[in-house]
């Protein structure tokens, strides 16, 4: 909810407009109100923003309660739960919107349990596929398919991320963990460009599973 806050408040900032974020019990509930023209800008960013957190926090959510992995180091299995909600993510994302469109209201808990069922029978199939005992090898094949798979570039600069458009992406937040390697997955892209400092787990990353089409400048 923190995340959706965040995206909504400072894309409309410019608008004369009232956005809040309230706990009530158990629940957090964000309210944004602004004049009747804009409100199918901010609906359609909103509902953009929500099959993100449906996309991305819920799905990770959803792998990492159902996948022990013992194999895998705590890093490593959250580099393969991330590759995993990466890899359908923009299907996914685009389903989403498609059940969730033009609502007043929107109950994230709800949608998930109730109008997004196919999806959930789809990620329990993910789930059901995966081995228990799955290792670093069959982890190496699956993030290298995603990386041989990718579009676009990103580009990485002192430790954050940017799409071709030079726009700060930040969905990996959405998984529990601010970080690089999570964005580059997130991202999905076919190259990526590097300027500056790159830490230690992520130039590594980048060697492993991009070679030459990771770029250091």
């Amino acid at each position: 909810m923190s995340y959706l806050f965040g995206k909504v408040r400072e894309r409309f900032a410019f608008l004369p407009s009232v956005c809040d974020m309230a706990k009530k019990g158990d629940c957090t509930e964000i309210a944004f109100k602004t004049e009747r023209a804009y409100c199918p800008y901010v609906r359609k960013y909103a509902e953009e923003n929500i099959a993100d957190v449906l996309a991305i926090g819920y799905k990770y959510d959803f792998f990492e309660k159902r996948l022990a992995l013992p194999l895998l180091s705590p890093l490593k299995k959250r580099v393969l739960l991330t590759a995993l909600v990466a890899a359908d993510y923009r299907e996914d994302r685009a389903h989403i919107v498609k059940r969730i469109r033009g609502f007043e209201r929107y109950c994230l808990d709800g949608l998930f349990h109730f109008r997004l069922r196919d999806l959930v029978k789809r990620w329990e199939e993910i789930v059901d596929y995966i081995p228990l005992e799955m290792g670093e090898g069959s982890m190496d094949g699956f993030i290298e398919f995603l990386a041989e798979d990718g579009e676009g570039k990103i580009f990485l600069k002192d430790g954050k991320v940017y799409d071709e458009e030079y726009r700060p992406l930040t969905r990996s937040l959405l998984t529990g963990v601010a970080s690089p390697i999570g964005e580059i997955l997130l991202g999905g892209a076919e190259r990526v460009y590097c300027f500056g400092e790159v830490d230690g787990d992520t130039a590594s990353f980048l060697r492993k599973y991009y070679g030459e089409k990771a770029i250091f400048c």
